[in-house]
């Protein structure tokens, strides 16, 4: 649908607002913590449109809405193009510890700092890392049980998908990537997205993946990584 930069700013403040909160969004509530220049029911148009283009659903048990993985990929384009790297340190983090043969103490820092799972592939050694299962687990929904059967599938096998996405990524190394859902080449599970980039270290390809549900917070995510 073509999108008026108003209606954009609608929809990435409901989307911001569901991240931080985990309920449905209403037009009410969006007019009581945004200045959109317009009255609750014109909002209330607004988010109808949102959702008949797709953005949004409605769960069946509230009257506010929730993204669909559509929105959410607005949302990640959004922040995407609005982060700016400004910091040279993490990217220094990074070098010494692939020189210092440290990923793993890096993944461990960034695993906390973000509270999602992090892992790397290191396509010249051809090792993979892995950190933070316990961040992913305490921010998933558990009462799908056939979304917790899917995310326990998706890392049975991650060791063996790392190098395999990191290639997928190829020699690029232009910003990060977001993926939601069964988009990525990492995981498979519905519930679950990814950011990750390519990053060359001394010549080498390191790639970095950060893990978690879809409602994870991107904007921060997406900060940290294009300070990578």
């Amino acid at each position: 649908m073509p999108m008026t930069e108003r209606t954009a700013q609608i929809l990435e403040a409901a989307i911001q607002e569901y991240i931080a909160t985990g309920v449905p969004v209403s037009s009410g509530l969006l007019y009581a913590r945004h200045d959109f220049g317009i009255k609750p029911a014109m909002i209330r148009i607004e988010l109808d449109a949102l959702e008949d283009a797709g953005y949004l659903e409605k769960p069946h048990y509230s009257a506010g809405r929730i993204p669909t993985n559509t929105g959410y990929e607005f949302f990640a384009d959004r922040q995407l193009s609005a982060a700016t790297a400004d910091h040279a340190e993490r990217r220094a983090g990074l070098k010494r510890m692939v020189e210092e043969q440290a990923l793993p103490d890096f993944l461990r820092e960034l695993s906390s700092e973000l509270d999602l799972l992090s892992a790397a592939a290191d396509l010249a050694a051809t090792a993979v890392y892995k950190c933070g299962l316990d961040h992913l687990i305490d921010h998933l929904d558990w009462e799908d049980q056939a979304g917790i059967r899917s995310v326990i599938r998706d890392f049975e096998h991650v060791d063996d998908r790392l190098l395999h996405a990191a290639r997928t990524l190829g020699e690029r190394t232009e910003g990060p990537k977001v993926f939601v859902g069964k988009k990525s080449p990492l995981t498979k599970s519905e519930n679950l997205s990814v950011v990750c980039g390519n990053y060359q270290v001394d010549g080498d390809i390191i790639s970095i993946f950060a893990i978690g549900p879809k409602r994870m917070d991107y904007r921060k995510v997406i900060r940290v990584f294009k300070n990578l």
